[in-house]
């Protein structure tokens, strides 16, 4: 599969997907992250990235880089880039359903401001390099291979952190939380997981 097709199927994705985007390149990450956020904003749906690699003001300067009119969106409520701590670790913390919570409380308050959806993304090596991987497993699966909210989700993973730590056998529980899986790298592809 191409780099394109990957494009073309993050840019069509719909409510209760659930994604797991794999990738070594932080450029891929970004490439892959935006096109997705950006066919949900140019179609009147809001968008949230939550921030664990890159600092907030990385993101959006990156996503200013892309064409994303950042202000625009922020300005009118569609777009929301949040620092993990504000979202996954509060406190030092992991409370999975407190970021349930949010989730639902950012769809309800993106739906009332009549958007048409919810699409979401999140950096989550900031959970692993805290060694949270129990509650990221957790995490994970509460959100189920097809979401029960009606949100649109990627969860970003660089493919290296994940073996690091915690090997193959994370590896397989992330993918098996999940619907779909896109693997960015020499070759890229899009693969429904088991």
């Amino acid at each position: 599969m191409e780099k394109n097709e990957v494009f073309e199927f993050v840019k069509n994705l719909k409510a209760t997907d659930h994604v797991i985007l794999l990738y070594t390149n932080p450029e891929d990450k970004r490439i892959v992250l935006f096109t997705y956020l950006k066919a949900g904003l140019d179609g009147g749906e809001a968008a949230a990235y939550v921030a664990g690699e890159e600092s907030p003001e990385e993101i959006r300067q990156a996503m200013r880089e892309f064409s994303i009119d950042v202000e625009r969106h922020e300005e009118r409520g569609a777009l929301r880039v949040i620092e993990y701590r504000e979202w996954y670790i509060i406190g030092g913390k992991f409370n999975v359903a407190k970021t349930m919570g949010l989730w639902k409380k950012l769809l309800n308050e993106t739906t009332e401001r009549g958007f048409k959806g919810l699409r979401v993304t999140g950096e989550m090596a900031c959970l692993l390099e805290n060694k949270m991987i129990e509650e990221l497993v957790e995490y994970e699966n509460v959100l189920h291979r097809t979401l029960e909210i009606p949100l649109t989700a990627i969860c970003a993973y660089d493919s290296d952190i994940v073996i690091k730590e915690g090997g193959c056998k994370l590896l397989m529980d992330l993918l098996l939380a999940h619907s779909t899986a896109i693997i960015m790298g020499p070759k890229a592809g899009v693969v429904k997981t088991v």
